[in-house]
């Protein structure tokens, strides 16, 4: 199966996380084809827009604890974390608009990567969480540019692991529009055609304004691939997988 696909319609391309039976999770390959879509849809002169969605019941669970668990030593977490870094930079340097559509949970890097979309319609049942904490580890993206974009509220998620509603990402900011599932694609549609009213060059010049300090967030990445070989990293995460292994 195809962890990450990409296809076009019309003039969006849509991106799909594609790994359902782990909730979305994004190993070193997902990382990896995540960047690499889009990159080029970035250098698409036709493309308008991105769209990034999730398969099945998640949006993204964030990174896959096994693929972490794996990693034997310095060389092995840089390989991971500088292909998730190269999908965040890919992200940081989007000239054209993305838009998230969030079709179940958001947890970890998946709700760290919300951080960066342009527009973020959620179905009224997802949930989102920062627990990387819980794990031994840190949200890189989190705390390098979140406070800029949500204030305290990105401190309390990352600091208490809390899951919260989709109403209440609204309310905080991390989301924009809450939606019944069946309504999820009606209302991206919908931001599309508005989005495609706005002149490009202007969404081009917007988006070079808004853009985040990519020298914080590879610092940040780098310290949680130095965390994620640390004693008490590894024996949190081995306990989080045999948790899930017992339910």
């Amino acid at each position: 199966m195809v962890k990450i696909l990409s296809e076009r319609r019309k003039d969006v391309c849509w991106i799909t996380l594609n790994r359902p039976e782990k909730l979305n999770a994004l190993d070193k390959e997902s990382w990896s084809l995540l960047a690499k879509h889009l990159r080029d849809c970035n250098d698409d002169q036709s493309i308008s827009a991105i769209v990034l969605t999730g398969n099945g019941r998640a949006f993204s669970a964030g990174d896959d604890i096994n693929a972490m668990l794996e990693l034997k030593d310095q060389r092995d977490a840089l390989d991971f974390f500088n292909a998730l870094y190269s999908a965040i930079e890919s992200l940081v340097d989007l000239k054209k608009p993305l838009l998230c559509a969030v079709n179940g949970l958001a947890y970890g890097g998946g709700c760290e990567i919300l951080l960066f979309c342009d527009v973020i319609i959620s179905v009224d049942d997802a949930t989102f969480s920062i627990p990387e904490g819980k794990l031994g580890l840190i949200p890189p993206m989190a705390i390098s540019v979140g406070y800029s974009i949500l204030g305290r509220s990105i401190t309390r998620l990352a600091l208490t692991g809390d899951s919260i509603t989709a109403e209440e990402a609204k309310t905080i900011g991390l989301v924009d529009i809450v939606v019944k599932r069946e309504d999820l694609y009606t209302e991206v549609e919908k931001q599309l055609e508005k989005i495609k009213s706005i002149d490009m060059n202007s969404i081009m010049t917007m988006k070079y304004w808004l853009k985040n300090d990519k020298e914080k967030i590879r610092n940040a990445v780098m310290e949680l691939a130095l965390m994620s070989l640390g004693d008490s990293a590894k024996k949190r995460m081995n306990e989080f997988i045999n948790r899930k292994r017992t339910r």
